[in-house]
């Protein structure tokens, strides 16, 4: 161990340069990996916070919830079974922007981050990404309904459906542009017996009935995979190519009488120093960057994915690591040092 540290600190600005080439990859993996992410949470984090695992939908829907519509019968099927009807409607409002205007009493858990629950007809609670548009008591009109308008009383987190930002509403607000109120979908745990006509989906199947969801995240998946191919490869070459050049060091280090398994430990040593350090620095920005970027940007930093990013990158670096390992324990010292 002393002899990897040794050696770091004696060639430190080549190993300085390995680090910064190891860290621009990691941060590229996680940056394009957290705006994959981000646009899958403008398409899905409604449906995500719906509370409960089962959705009762229309079936001529085709599992987009904002396309279905329940009948009075659906409905009370529904609450006799404890879900929570919803309605949801599309509402054009000035500046060209569009909102899903919603309406429901405990289908959906959300966390207001400024101001509050509306409590009249004539308030809105808007998503955080419409936060650099409008300000907590602005008036918003909707465009399609003459004199109707809104007071924004407050933001919650995230809280999209097909890249569409969500406004909630009380019942009286709902019924400025819909009378009756009009259940479009509803939200349980139950599994029970419905209609003919009528559909219970999991959150997964509403999530990829949504046409954009599929069609966004296959590419960027990919193109995170390949990213993170790329890199291992690099990785890997990089301290395979490393080890080989010392080729002769570890020839002397055999002849003066240093056993592999310290040689073994050392490259081991050196590696993991390089790797996590540049992996937790290309974390560690991306965090942080996450803090400053406007809430409309679509970039959402998955802890799960993080950590999953993080392994992989140790576990291709110690098989970099250990395909030199089999030359160094085959090293002949004579050899080594006379340059054969």
């Amino acid at each position: 161990m002393n002899i990897a540290f040794k050696e770091l600190k004696y060639y430190k600005f080549k190993y300085l340069l390995i680090g910064l080439i190891l860290f621009l990859l990691a941060f590229l993996v996680m940056f394009v990996s957290s705006l994959a992410q981000g646009l899958g949470k403008d398409n899905i984090s409604m449906i995500e916070n719906l509370n409960g695992d089962k959705i009762m939908i229309h079936e001529e829907a085709d599992n987009q919830i904002n396309q279905s519509v329940l009948e009075d019968k659906d409905l009370e099927q529904a609450t006799d079974n404890g879900y929570y009807p919803v309605s949801m409607k599309m509402l054009r409002i000035q500046d060209g922007d569009g909102i899903q205007l919603l309406y429901s009493d405990d289908a959906v858990n959300y966390t207001v981050v400024e101001g509050h629950e509306p409590t009249s007809k004539n308030e809105i609670l808007l998503d955080e990404t419409l936060s650099e548009t409008y300000k907590f008591g602005d008036t918003i009109e909707a465009r399609d309904y003459d004199g109707v308008t809104y007071t924004v009383s407050g933001f919650v987190d995230k809280t999209m459906y097909a890249h569409t930002s969500v406004g909630f509403v009380t019942k009286d607000g709902f019924k400025k542009i819909d009378e009756e109120v009009t259940p479009t979908f509803a939200v349980g745990d139950k599994t029970h017996d419905t209609q003919s006509h009528i559909n219970l989906i999991t959150k997964e199947n509403a999530m990829n009935g949504i046409p954009s969801f599929q069609a966004e995240q296959l590419p960027l998946n990919l193109m995170v995979i390949f990213l993170f191919v790329i890199s291992a490869i690099v990785i890997s070459a990089f301290f395979y190519v490393i080890t080989i050049q010392k080729t002769k060091e570890y020839g002397i280090l055999k002849a003066i009488g240093t056993t592999s398994g310290k040689m073994i430990v050392s490259i081991i040593v050196e590696v993991m120093t390089i790797v996590i350090l540049s992996t937790v620095i290309a974390i560690g920005l991306t965090f942080l960057l996450a803090n400053f970027l406007p809430v409309s940007m679509p970039f959402f930093v998955n802890n799960n994915l993080v950590l999953l990013l993080f392994g992989s990158f140790i576990g291709v670096s110690l098989i970099g690591a250990l395909l030199s390992v089999v030359k160094v324990i085959r090293i002949d010292p004579l050899s080594a040092i006379g340059g054969e």
